[in-house]
């Protein structure tokens, strides 16, 4: 049978953390890289086909992406809320947080807007105003700098007498409030829960499909192309399309003694 063998978790696996305490998976079951290798020495790899392209699979990996990065926002203000609003990691994290919280809301070229898709419910009224906020914040302040939380100014520093002695620039910014990342927290948790929800019946449609379906047909199916590339190479330049394909990039490294390449140091 044509399968490909990936080292997966099991899928539906909810919440699942490392050693360390960090959370290895998504709610869709998509397994990070900080968690990869702590779960593959103790996972058997599982022998999976890749759905072919109809219009509940397309619906299946929308709402999988879109699980994804609800749940990287999750992850990440999470982790905010661990380090405390005093710490460094704090407005960094915050922000990615936002970053990915947003991304389902708006304009794709490869999948359809959470909130445009039938199958989605909308927020529950009390989280509206939040996730009004969030877009507008990341709109004006993160992803732009247009808004009075940030400040750059021209300044200059004073001696005893009154005097400019230097000039700086200098940009004063004001953070996410403590209070309003734990209403953020809530709009996270719900827009998980509403995706989760509309994710149930298209899997019990397409596990209905799938028993109608022999080694045979599945062996037929076309699977992703994986392609492998120097981490030199990187680039983030491709768009998804219909047909998987999938880069990794790595890159070789020599045991001390070992002769090295010409030109390489």
């Amino acid at each position: 049978m044509a399968v490909l063998l990936f080292d997966l978790p099991p899928i539906g696996a909810d919440r699942e953390y490392d050693a360390g305490g960090q959370r290895n998976l998504t709610r869709s079951g998509t397994l990070t890289g900080e968690g990869r290798a702590a779960n593959l020495v103790n996972m058997p790899p599982l022998q999976i086909a890749v759905l072919p392209d109809t219009a509940d699979a397309r619906l299946l990996v929308d709402l999988t992406s879109h699980a994804s990065d609800l749940s990287e926002a999750a992850h990440a203000l999470g982790c905010a809320l661990d380090a405390g609003e005093g710490s460094s990691l704090w407005e960094p994290l915050t922000s990615h947080a936002v970053t990915a919280y947003v991304r389902p809301f708006i304009v794709s070229n490869v999948r359809a807007r959470l909130d445009e898709m039938p199958e989605v419910s909308g927020l529950p009224p009390n989280l509206r105003s939040v996730h009004d906020r969030i877009r507008k914040y990341r709109n004006t302040t993160i992803a732009h700098s247009q808004s009075e939380l940030v400040m750059p100014l021209p300044i200059t520093i004073l001696n005893d007498e009154g005097h400019g002695v230097d000039i700086i620039g200098v940009t004063v910014a004001h953070p996410m409030p403590y209070a309003f990342a734990q209403r953020f927290a809530e709009l996270i948790a719900a827009s998980e829960d509403i995706v989760d929800q509309a994710t149930q019946p298209v899997l019990e449609r397409l596990r209905a499909w799938l028993r109608d379906m022999t080694p045979e047909m599945i062996s037929g199916w076309q699977q992703p192309e994986i392609v492998h590339a120097m981490d030199a190479d990187f680039t983030a330049a491709r768009a998804r399309k219909r047909l998987p394909r999938f880069t990794t990039y790595g890159r070789v490294e020599h045991l001390a003694g070992q002769e090295q390449p010409e030109g390489r140091q």
